[in-house]
C-alpha cells in the first residue's frame, strides 16, 4: 500500500496544481470577484449562515471568510440577515445578486466540466466522483487536518 499511496500524493498534488492553474486562468464573472470567494457563496447557497460556520465548512480561517464577507457585502452578493433563533445575531445571505451570480458560476463550470469529461463513459465519471467524495470524506475525518 506505500507504493500505492505514494503514487496518490503525486497524482493528488499533480490535480490540485492543475486545479489551481485552471482557477487563475478562469474568466472572471464579476470584475472585483476574486476565484477564493466563490467557496463563500457556494456555502450560502442552500441558506443563511454564520460566519463562523462557513469558515468550517470551508476549512478556513474565521478571520479570512470574515474579510470575505465584508468585501461580498460591500459588493452587494451577500447581505446580513436576522438570525431566527438568536434575535441578537445575524447570518450572512446572498443577495438576489450574489444568487445569480453564484448560478451563472455554477453554469459556466458545469459546462467546462462536461467539456473537459466529454470523452469519458458516464460510469468513469459516476466512479471518479464516488471516489473523490471518499477521499474528501476520509481526509475531512482525520483529526490533523482540522483547523
Amino acid at each position: 500500500m506505500t507504493t500505492s499511496a505514494g503514487q496518490l500524493s503525486v497524482s493528488v498534488i499533480r490535480m490540485l496544481r492543475m486545479l489551481q492553474a485552471t482557477r487563475a486562468r478562469a474568466p472572471r464573472v464579476h470584475p472585483h470577484l476574486e476565484p477564493t470567494h466563490h467557496a463563500v457563496l457556494v456555502a450560502l447557497r442552500d441558506r443563511p449562515a454564520r460566519v463562523g460556520d462557513i469558515a468550517e465548512r470551508n476549512i478556513a480561517d474565521a478571520s479570512t471568510v470574515s474579510r470575505q464577507v465584508s468585501h461580498l457585502t460591500a459588493l452587494g452578493l451577500l447581505e446580513k440577515v436576522p438570525d431566527p433563533e438568536d434575535g441578537r445575531a445575524q447570518l450572512v445571505a446572498l443577495s438576489d445578486e450574489g444568487r445569480a451570480l453564484l448560478d451563472e458560476l455554477v453554469v459556466r463550470r458545469e459546462a467546462w466540466f462536461n467539456e473537459l469529461l466529454s470523452d469519458w463513459p458516464e460510469e468513469d465519471v459516476q466512479a471518479f466522483i464516488s471516489y473523490v467524495d471518499r477521499f474528501c470524506d476520509t481526509v475531512a475525518a482525520d483529526e490533523r487536518h482540522r483547523p
